[in-house]
C-alpha cells in the first residue's frame, strides 16, 4: 500500500524579505517539526520552506499550513494551488486561530490553538474522509510536546528553535500570546527539554518563550532548574531568549543564565515614558519606573550576557519630538543591540479590536493588505500625524540607530561592560543583521 504524503508548508511575506533578510534572523518553523513528529509513521513527510527555498509545486495526499498575519495572503494562495487539485488543506498557527472563519475561505480546515492535543484526530478524520472545518484545542496543564523532526528542517538555519514555556499572564495591548497561548505560564518537562538540546546539531539555540524566566516564584525555580540542568549535563549551547525586566532581579538566577550559555536577552522595552507604557498595558515596566532600564542592563551586562532592547515607535501618545527622544535614549540607554518595530495592531490583541473599532486602520483590503501588518510600516492612522510624516520620522529614529558609527561604539562599550569578547561579539553581528532588516528588508 503506497504511503500516503503531507506536506507542511511555512510560507513567507512576498511584499517585504523582513525578519528573513539575514539567515542568522531566520527560525525553523517549530510548529511544523512537531506537527511531523505528531504524525503517524506510516505517512511519509516534507517540509517546504520559504524562508529559504521559492515555492513549487510538490505532489501530497494532505497540506498542512502555518503563518503568521504578515504570511497570511502567502499561505491561503499556496493552499489555493491545492485546493484547485482536490487536495485538502489544513492550516493553523496564530493567524488562523485568531481569525478562523476567514481561513475557512480559504482552506478545506483549520486548528485553532496548540495542535498535540487535536493532532491526531486531525489525522484519522483525514484518512476516514471525515476531516472536519474546524477542530479547536483546549490548554493542558503541562506541556507534552514531542521531539519535534528536525531532520526536516532546511539545514540553512544558523540556531535551532526551542520552547520551553507557553503562555504569558502580562496581556500587553499589541500582543496576542496571551490569545493564543493562555493567561497562565505553562512548562514543558525539564528533562524533556535537556534531552532535545543534546540531539540539535546547532551551536547557537533560540529558546522562544515570550518570558524565560516568567513572573512567579515557580517560574523562576522551573527557570533555574533549567539552567541547572543544562550545566549538570554538560551541554555547550550559546543561547538567545525574551524575558522582562524582572530577568535582572535575581543575581544567582543571571549567573547561572550565564554559566548555560545565554550570551543575549531580548527585554520588551516598548517605550521610555509614562504615556506610551500605559498604552501599551505594560505594567511591569510602569511599576519599576522608566529610571530603572540603565540599572536593568547594568546587572544583566556585568554577568557577561548582552542586552537587546525592543522598542516600539507610532503610538498613539507619540509626537514627532517623542519620536526623536526615543532615538536619543535609544543611543544613549546602555543596551547593547535593538529591534525597532512599527506599531502594528494583530487580529487576536486589545490594540486590534480598539483600531478597527475607531476606524483607524489604513489598510484593510484583507486577506491582501495582511501582507503589510508586518511590524515595518504604519498600518493605524495616526490621531495627530499623517502617515506619510510618521513614517519618514521613524526611518530617520531607524537611521539613527542603527548608524555604522554607533554599531562600533555600542561594541566597545558592551566588551567593557560585560567583559566578555564572546558576547561582544555575539552583540555588534547581532546589532549590524538588525541594521539590514530594519534599513534593508522592506
Amino acid at each position: 500500500m503506497k504511503r500516503k504524503t503531507l506536506l507542511l508548508i511555512n510560507p513567507a511575506n512576498q511584499l517585504r524579505q523582513g525578519f528573513i533578510v539575514n539567515r542568522i534572523t531566520r527560525n525553523q518553523p517549530l510548529s511544523l517539526g512537531i506537527i511531523a513528529a505528531l504524525t503517524p509513521s506510516d505517512w511519509k513527510i516534507k517540509i517546504l520552506d520559504e524562508n529559504f527555498r521559492p515555492f513549487r509545486f510538490y505532489e501530497a495526499d494532505l497540506v498542512g499550513i502555518t503563518a503568521f498575519t504578515s504570511a497570511a495572503a502567502r499561505a491561503y494562495q499556496l493552499a489555493a494551488l491545492y485546493r484547485e487539485r482536490g487536495i485538502k488543506t489544513v492550516m493553523g498557527g496564530i493567524h488562523a486561530s485568531m481569525v478562523p472563519e476567514e481561513s475557512l475561505q480559504f482552506v478545506d480546515s483549520v486548528v485553532q490553538g496548540e495542535a498535540e492535543p487535536i493532532w491526531e484526530q486531525v489525522i484519522r478524520d483525514f484518512e476516514q474522509g471525515k476531516l472536519q472545518r474546524l477542530y479547536k484545542s483546549s490548554f493542558a496543564r503541562e506541556i507534552r510536546q514531542p521531539k519535534p523532526r528536525r531532520e526536516l528542517f532546511h539545514p540553512g538555519y544558523v540556531s535551532a528553535s526551542i520552547q520551553t514555556t507557553r503562555g504569558c499572564p502580562m496581556n500587553c495591548s499589541f500582543c496576542s500570546v496571551s490569545a493564543f497561548n493562555g493567561q497562565h505560564y505553562r512548562f514543558r518537562p525539564v528533562e524533556d527539554i535537556l534531552d532535545e538540546l543534546e540531539e540539535i546539531p546547532q551551536k547557537y539555540v533560540f529558546f522562544i518563550d515570550d518570558n524565560i524566566i516568567g513572573e512567579s516564584r515557580e517560574s523562576k525555580e522551573r527557570a533555574r532548574q533549567l539552567f541547572e540542568g543544562i550545566i549538570r549535563r554538560g551541554i555547550k549551547k550559546y543561547w538567545l531568549s525574551q524575558a522582562s525586566i524582572n530577568f535582572a532581579d535575581d543575581e544567582d538566577l543571571l549567573k547561572l543564565a550565564y554559566l548555560s550559555g545565554c550570551r543575549m536577552i531580548f527585554l520588551g522595552i516598548e517605550a521610555e515614558t509614562e504615556d506610551q507604557l500605559k498604552e501599551a498595558n505594560k505594567n511591569l515596566n510602569l511599576s519599576r519606573g522608566t529610571e530603572s532600564y540603565n540599572e536593568v542592563f547594568r546587572k544583566i551586562q556585568r554577568n557577561g550576557i548582552g542586552v537587546i532592547a525592543g522598542l516600539i515607535f507610532g503610538w498613539d501618545s507619540d509626537a514627532p519630538e517623542t519620536i526623536a527622544k526615543r532615538a536619543r535614549f535609544a543611543v544613549n540607554c546602555g543596551a547593547d543591540s535593538f529591534q525597532i518595530s512599527v506599531l502594528t495592531p494583530l487580529p487576536g490583541t486589545k490594540l486590534f479590536e480598539k483600531i478597527a473599532s475607531e476606524n483607524r486602520l489604513l489598510y484593510t483590503n484583507f486577506p491582501a493588505d495582511w501582507q503589510r501588518y508586518d511590524y515595518f510600516e504604519p498600518t493605524i492612522q495616526h490621531p495627530s500625524m499623517q502617515t506619510e510624516q510618521l513614517y519618514r520620522l521613524i526611518e530617520k529614529a531607524k537611521r539613527r540607530i542603527f548608524a555604522p558609527l554607533q554599531i562600533l561604539k555600542t561594541g566597545v562599550k558592551t566588551l567593557i561592560r560585560t567583559r566578555r569578547y564572546h558576547a561582544a561579539l555575539m552583540q555588534a553581528f547581532n546589532y549590524w543583521h538588525y541594521r539590514n532588516i530594519f534599513l534593508k528588508g522592506k
